[in-house]
């Protein structure tokens, strides 16, 4: 298969995201803010997440989570590419207005 011309924009991968939830904390990984980078072209769709804790126990469990949501939303034969960059620290500023004020930071 060859990649798509016309791969989803980063708006389009970012709704899909927003449905993926933490697998610990129930929450969207859009909303805690996890989400570091989305990048789409013809070559491919790259994601790159921050985990919330430097030992983040279920990383591969979000990693395998988008992998699967942006297959579901790409098309078929596009690459996709689920990487974690533990050396960007998580902290509560990164999260959505609406979680920051329900977890009270």
């Amino acid at each position: 298969m060859t990649p798509a011309s016309n791969p989803p924009d980063e708006a389009a991968l970012r709704a899909v995201l927003q449905e993926v939830r933490d697998p610990e904390i129930g929450e969207s990984i859009v909303d805690l803010g996890l989400v570091e980078s989305i990048r789409s072209s013809p070559q491919g769709v790259q994601v790159t997440l921050i985990p919330t804790s430097a030992t983040c126990p279920m990383a591969d469990v979000m990693i395998e989570d988008v992998t699967e949501a942006l297959r579901r939303a790409c098309p078929d034969g596009l690459p996709v590419d689920v990487q974690m960059d533990w050396d960007t620290p998580w902290s509560p500023q990164r999260l959505s207005p609406a979680l920051k004020a329900r977890f009270g930071w």
